[in-house]
């Protein structure tokens, strides 16, 4: 089975993910974590193996993508590794979802 994802829902998604942070009147989101756990895009979907786990860091990623936005660096395919990360963290900074375990697991 394949999913196709054309470019301009992807485009689309994004606006409304950034107007729904804007319509909430979020103008910074304060990430109060650094690293976080990698399993490489090579493995991550094979169910037959148990995959090697590296740490990557949010600092880092943004660095790289900062460098992105003033044009130090070209825009590559691990940029979208790297804002993946970054949106993962902004979600669970948002509505955490360690808070709502915690929450669902009360008596």
């Amino acid at each position: 089975m394949t999913i196709q994802i054309s470019v301009d829902e992807m485009e689309q998604f994004f606006k409304r993910l950034i107007q729904r942070i804007k319509d909430d009147k979020i103008d910074f989101i304060d990430v109060e974590t650094d690293y976080y756990w990698i399993i490489n895009s090579d493995v991550w979907d094979n169910f037959d193996v148990t995959p090697d786990i590296s740490v990557g860091s949010l600092i880092d990623d943004w660095n790289s993508l900062q460098k992105v936005l003033t044009s130090e660096q070209m825009v590559t395919y691990l940029d979208y590794d790297r804002f993946a990360s970054i949106l993962r963290a902004l979600s669970e900074t948002i509505s955490p979802l360690k808070k709502k375990n915690i929450e669902n697991s009360s008596p």
